[in-house]
Parts: structure tokens; C-alpha cells; sequence
């Protein structure tokens, strides 16, 4: 503990003194667990392996960071690399020239080792590249194998979206509830439209429609994945009462073995166990995971969605700074953290060495995929973001036609601007 806090107070001064950008790079991040050990160890690695460069490594609490990166940004001793959730703040952060672009920096093995999706998530709507994906959250359906079983239902005959309504159909048949929604929270509710949006638009029609080109959100495809959301809900497939139930609920309601699937981030795992009645959950002999359907002939079918968290270069950033986060990033060293369950590492074969089968599952589902949406309330900022949960819960409830949700999804992103 003194030698962690002992390097923090370390890292904090090179932010306020300044440090040579040849000789020092200094990584600003967020670890206050145990993963700041391993942090650590690979620090002083690599400054074994490169004498005459300083690794430094100052830490800020979630909130601390928030409020004072962008002050940093502005500055001379801005931090070399720091901590980024992607999304709406990175594009903003590129857009005011407080990043350095990296493009044709990287070599081609750490573009790969990301995938197409980790590249995406650090390249900035003006088109360039100004960090590096990290780490995964993925958001996929979770079923209970015996529920399947007694319905006569396979996760393959559920891979489509029209093999998802049948699978449906026959588990209600079997007397069994299909699908646990928390709907009370109703931010669970936005997966389901969210990945139908990604499934049907698109990242490209999907983006210009947020930006407000042409008639915004108020487009044939976008309607269809409302559509397809109230022709789920026609079928009645959630537990009764959904709408009262909070996320935690409806995941102890998946996990008390009441309802077959239940469309969640990868937190569910032990979520489902903890909300559980007797506190076990769905055995991992009987869980299961999968993909979100396909829709037949849609341009998003290789789209995923959930969160990448990762690293961005400020405007000050160092070379010696590209070579330490290309090595950092590297499946050899991302193995360690997935040895030790800090988090699932986007760099290929690198969540090999975690346990947990499904982590490892979900890291490669990310890998493969082409576009990895952020969360769409997060993408859409908090007033555009809660109207399209609030809209979601609708779709869910049949209350709301997939034309309907698309007017006032748009109408809330007027009104937003």
C-alpha cells in the first residue's frame, strides 16, 4: 500500500510539474482496486525493458476524473494517455483539438488485435483515430437450458429474429414465460429496440439519423424496429406485471428459473445469483448465452452492443507514449488482468485466461463484431437518452407503434438542440 500510494503521489506531481515528453509518460486512470497493483508490475517491466523511461501512473476517483480532465486537457502537463469511456465526451474531446491523432501510428498487429469494433470506438466522426479499445461490455440473451428444453426450443432456432418469435410462441405454449424485463428501470426495455435499430439501420443510416439528416429518426427502418419490438410484445412474452419490476428483480426472476431468456450485459452473470430467491441462481450448468437474433437481409446483423471502455492521447502525448500503450495493450500483458477477472480485455486471445466461460465468450462475440454500440442511452446523451428508454418500455408494453416511437424520438432530439 505505501509503494501504491507512494507512486500515485508520483504520477499526481508529474500532472502539476510537468515531465519530458522523450523520458516520461504518464497514464491517468481510474484503478483505485487491486488491478492498480498489477498496473504497477507492468510498469516497472517495461522501464526495465527501456532504461531512461519513467512510467507514471496517477489515479483519480471516478468523479474526480470527470471534473477535472477537462481542465487537464486544456493545459501544458495534460496527462500523456488517459482513461475514456468512449462515446459522446471522446467525440467532443476530438472535436476540441485536446487529443492527438494516431493515425498510421499504430502498427497494424495492435489495429487486429482490437478488431474492427475496437477501432471504431476510439475513431472520432472526423474520421481519425485517437486511442485504443481496452475492455469489453457486451450485452446479449442469457437462457436457462432446461426452459428451452421443455418448450422443444434451441438456442440455434432462435438465431433469427423470426426463429426468436416462434421460440416465443412455443415456450408459452409449454405454460413457461419467455422473456424476464425489468421494466420499472426501463433502461432494460432500450436493449431490445436498441439492438432492433442496430440490427435494422445500420451504424451508417443509424449515425445520419442521429446527426438529423433528412427526416432524423422518422426513417422506414428505424420505424421497422419499433414495429418489431410491438409485434414481440403482441405475443405477451414477458413475466406479468413487467412494468413494475426494477432490473433487479426481473434478473432474480430469470434466476429463480421463472423465465427462459433474459436480454442482459454480461454483470448478469452473478447478478442473477445474487437477486435470486435462495441466492444460487441458474447453475452454469444450465445457463446459456447467445447472440441477439439476425434479421434477415438487415445491414447490422454483424453489430453488437454494450460499452468499450479504453485509452485516448492527448494533444501532448509522446511517441514513447504510442509504443508503451501498444506494448500495455498487448495480448500477453491484457492476459494478466483476465487471469485475475479485472475486466474482459477486447485484445484477441487475451480473455483466454479468464475463468468464466461466458466473459470469454462475450470478449470474442465483441472481437468479431463490426460495430460495437455504446449504450444507446449514453450515446444519445441524458434528455435524448431518457426519452428513448421511456420509448423503448412503450414499444414493450404494445403501447406505441414503431411510427409513433420514431416521431417522438425525434420530436425529444429537436427539442434537445
Amino acid at each position: 500500500m505505501k509503494r501504491l500510494a507512494f507512486a500515485t503521489l508520483l504520477g499526481l506531481a508529474a500532472l502539476t510539474t510537468g515531465a519530458s515528453a522523450q523520458t516520461t509518460v504518464t497514464y491517468l486512470n481510474i484503478s483505485t482496486g487491486s488491478d492498480k497493483d498489477l498496473m504497477l508490475e507492468l510498469a516497472d517491466e517495461y522501464m526495465a525493458a527501456n532504461p531512461g523511461v519513467t512510467i507514471d501512473l496517477p489515479t483519480l476517483e471516478n468523479e474526480a476524473f470527470k471534473a477535472k480532465l477537462t481542465t487537464l486537457l486544456q493545459g501544458p502537463d495534460a496527462p500523456d494517455i488517459f482513461h475514456s469511456w468512449g462515446g459522446g465526451v471522446f467525440a467532443e474531446q476530438a472535436q476540441a483539438g485536446v487529443l492527438r491523432n494516431v493515425d498510421g501510428l499504430l502498427s497494424q498487429d495492435t489495429l487486429d488485435s482490437v478488431g474492427a469494433a475496437g477501432v471504431a470506438a476510439f475513431t472520432a466522426p472526423d474520421g481519425h483515430m485517437y486511442g485504443l479499445a481496452r475492455n469489453v461490455q457486451g450485452v446479449m440473451i442469457w437462457y436457462n437450458k432446461s426452459l428451452l428444453d421443455q418448450a422443444g426450443v434451441t438456442p440455434e432456432s432462435m438465431s433469427t429474429w423470426d426463429g426468436l418469435l416462434a421460440g416465443v410462441q412455443k415456450l408459452k405454449d409449454a405454460g413457461i414465460t419467455p422473456i424476464s424485463l425489468g421494466g420499472k428501470d426501463k433502461w432494460p426495455a432500450q436493449f431490445w429496440w436498441g439492438y432492433l435499430m442496430i440490427r435494422n439501420a445500420g451504424h451508417d443510416e443509424f449515425y445520419a439519423a442521429k446527426d438529423g439528416e433528412g427526416d432524423g429518426y422518422v426513417i422506414p427502418d428505424i420505424i421497422k424496429a419499433g414495429d418489431m419490438l410491438h409485434q414481440l410484445a403482441e405475443l405477451e412474452p414477458f413475466q406479468e406485471g413487467f412494468q413494475s419490476f426494477t432490473y433487479g428483480d426481473a434478473s432474480g426472476y430469470f434466476g429463480d428459473g421463472k423465465a427462459a431468456l433474459h436480454l442482459m450485459g454480461e454483470w448478469d452473470y452473478q447478478a442473477q445469483r445474487d437477486s435470486s430467491a435462495d441466492g444460487n441462481g441458474v447453475s452454469d450448468e444450465n445457463l446459456g448465452i447467445m447472440p441477439f437474433p439476425s434479421v434477415d437481409g438487415a445491414p447490422g446483423n454483424s453489430g453488437s452492443l454494450g460499452g468499450i471502455e479504453g485509452y485516448l492521447f492527448s494533444r501532448n502525448a509522446s511517441d514513447e507514449a504510442i509504443k508503451f500503450l501498444e506494448w500495455y495493450n498487448a495480448k500477453e500483458q491484457q492476459s494478466r488482468f483476465a487471469a485475475a477477472d479485472y475486466h474482459i480485455p477486447i485484445t484477441a486471445g487475451a480473455a483466454d485466461a479468464m475463468e468464466n466461460p461466458y466473459k470469454r465468450k462475450i470478449a470474442e462475440m465483441a472481437n468479431k463484431s463490426t460495430w460495437h454500440q455504446l449504450f444507446f442511452d449514453q450515446t444519445l446523451g441524458a434528455d435524448v437518452g431518457g426519452a428513448f428508454n421511456d420509448f423503448a418500455v412503450e414499444l414493450a408494453a404494445g403501447d406505441l407503434s414503431g411510427q409513433e416511437a420514431a416521431e417522438l424520438l425525434q420530436q425529444a432530439a429537436e427539442d434537445a438542440r
